[in-house]
């Protein structure tokens, strides 16, 4: 059998402490981030036979610290940013990204990056129970676990399934045996999904692991001041080895990637008319250099972002003209 709990917390209408009981992990520390109308949701599905724990998690930002010594945890951002912290290495998981730990002393910030809410899957395998050798080999002192790929896209499409049939009105999961035969699943695609031999290279510090993990990166902070020196730190490696993973596998340099990304997120803000002047969003969007942005932009898209964003506000005037009212009249 399985149990299933959903839990949902509000500022507005619980006391300001109440989400510290909706944690499925003993934290050190846990604070919700600052802002309006802040709120936490988790759906906890357990399976006791498999030792796992599945959850559904929205949040509008939170971070904990925790020492985890008996879990190997899984997460599955779906929206927003997850970023993690072990050992002054900061690893950041986007959208789509996985990110497995073993035992480990951590700290753990999800944003929702534009949001309303974060949202993520998350697995917790307890190792005591059910033994490590069991759903993963043996691995050294490094905490991250490798996952496949392959096997990646099948486990979310489980996850998605399960917490929707636990929320519709007449679940089928929560009665035996569809929730046994759903356990042994379970534990199924969770040994293809930590299986060493299809091992994913973005966690084993090959060339394509660098590459999409400072991409995330990039793409998660390319607001920020960032440097290529940076960049090479949060994933852990040095400039030069960032540097030669780029070019070996894109033919690119780390700095043209993040441009190109910042040249897309000012494109878009400058088609919707999002900012108050073009000076404005290319700061927004991580260019410190007027000049260069404006001739980056002209070389890339054929017009001058000037153009682009008066475009964009006679088209938004086209659409929604303003009603002039005439004077009354009376009598």
């Amino acid at each position: 059998m399985l149990t299933y709990e959903a839990k949902h917390w509000e500022e507005k209408a619980s006391r300001r402490g109440d989400y510290r009981s909706m944690l499925f992990s003993a934290a050190d520390a846990f604070n919700m981030s600052r802002g309006p109308d802040r709120h936490l949701r988790v759906n906890s599905a357990i399976f006791p036979l498999i030792g796992t724990s599945l959850f559904s998690v929205s949040s509008s930002g939170h971070e904990i610290d925790l020492a985890d010594e008996s879990f190997l945890t899984i997460m599955l951002p779906t929206r927003g940013v997850t970023r993690v912290r072990m050992d002054r290495k900061e690893r950041v998981i986007g959208e789509g990204g996985a990110l497995a730990l073993g035992p480990s002393e951590r700290w753990t910030q999800v944003d929702p990056r534009g949001h309303r809410n974060f949202r993520a899957n998350v697995a917790k395998i307890d190792l005591k129970q059910i033994g490590r050798g069991k759903i993963f080999p043996e691995a050294d002192t490094d905490p991250v676990v490798p996952v496949s790929t392959p096997a990646l896209e099948g486990f979310r499409g489980l996850m998605r399934y399960l917490f929707a049939d636990l929320a519709s009105p007449v679940p089928t999961l929560v009665h035996q045996p569809a929730s046994d035969l759903f356990a042994a699943l379970v534990l199924e695609h969770l040994r293809h999904l930590l299986a060493s031999s299809n091992a994913d290279p973005a966690l084993d510090g090959s060339q394509a692991n660098l590459v999409r993990r400072a991409t995330d990166y990039m793409a998660a902070c390319s607001g920020d001041p960032l440097t290529v020196p940076a960049i090479a730190e949060v994933v852990g490696v040095s400039t030069r080895r960032l540097q030669d993973a780029f070019r070996l596998t894109t033919g690119r340099t780390p700095w043209e990637h993040l441009t190109e990304i910042r040249l897309a997120n000012a494109r878009t803000r400058l088609l919707a008319a999002a900012g108050p002047s073009v000076t404005a969003i290319a700061f927004d969007c991580g260019f410190s250099h007027l000049g260069r942005f404006s001739q980056t932009y002209r070389d890339t898209y054929g017009e001058a972002p000037s153009v682009t964003l008066t475009r964009a506000r006679d088209s938004a005037h086209a659409a929604h003209p303003a009603i002039r009212i005439g004077p009354a009249q009376i009598g």
